[in-house]
């Protein structure tokens, strides 16, 4: 199973030079295209309308209910079949901040 965090978990505590790095790709982010598309979607709204909630018996999600319907979206907007989403979900920093997660390089999601 793929190791996803979320990028709240991983706030800088001391001052590394990674986190300098990480601040700088939000920043872009924020300032991309794609920075600008994820700021007019109300995300929670959108879940709770569908009626995706964190709580479910049975395995684990990968994906939390507003990173489901980021996907969704990033998904349409990109044309991108499920797989070139999962590969470029897995290199792109800007698709993961789109989703609100932070995926593991070393544990990449393999299921499409």
């Amino acid at each position: 199973m793929a190791k996803i965090q979320n990028i709240s978990e991983i706030q800088p505590t001391l001052g590394f030079t990674e986190f300098d790095v990480l601040e700088k790709y939000r920043k872009s982010f924020h300032e991309s295209e794609l920075g600008r598309l994820h700021s007019v979607f109300p995300f929670d709204r959108m879940a709770k309308a569908i009626g995706l909630s964190e709580q479910r018996l049975g395995r684990r999600n990968i994906f939390s209910p507003l990173a489901k319907i980021a996907l969704m979206v990033l998904k349409a907007y990109t044309g991108f079949s499920d797989r070139q989403l999962v590969e470029h979900l897995n290199g792109n920093l800007h698709y993961q901040m789109f989703c609100g997660i932070m995926i593991d390089p070393a544990f990449p999601i393999t299921n499409y």
